[in-house]
């Protein structure tokens, strides 16, 4: 029986986030996000990003920023991990959705705090 190797628990789930390299705003494309932990994200992309690679996810209409972890081929794509530093939330419903989903995966990232009725109201 093979170890669990991990330390962060991990949540699957099934999203698409559009990745764009800060350092070249043009090396950009869609791919999909298969798992989230309390450190970060694994993304499946078309292609290799280096590690330490500053980035920013698009998804829904919300903005998340991290950096490369590790970029590794599977064919034919590149499992990439991804830590989140911070994240900037849309107001539609698939932001809480995703506001919900990030709180449970990484309740300590910034910006993901959960809002309460009175904070709407201020």
């Amino acid at each position: 029986m093979e170890m669990e190797r991990r330390q962060n628990e991990r949540f699957r789930v099934h999203l698409e986030a559009k990745v764009t390299t800060l350092g070249k705003p043009t090396q950009s494309s869609w791919g999909r996000v298969s798992d989230l932990s309390k450190s970060g994200m694994s993304v499946a992309l078309p292609f290799q990003l280096a590690q330490g690679e500053q980035v920013q996810l698009d998804m829904a209409d919300s903005i998340l920023f991290g950096h490369v972890i590790y970029s590794r081929s599977e064919v034919p794509l590149y499992r990439t991990g991804i830590e989140v530093e911070r994240v900037l939330l849309g107001s539609t419903d698939l932001s809480m959705l995703l506001q919900r989903t990030l709180q449970d995966a990484m309740p300590e990232t910034p910006g993901i705090e959960m809002e309460t009725a009175e904070a709407r109201f201020d």
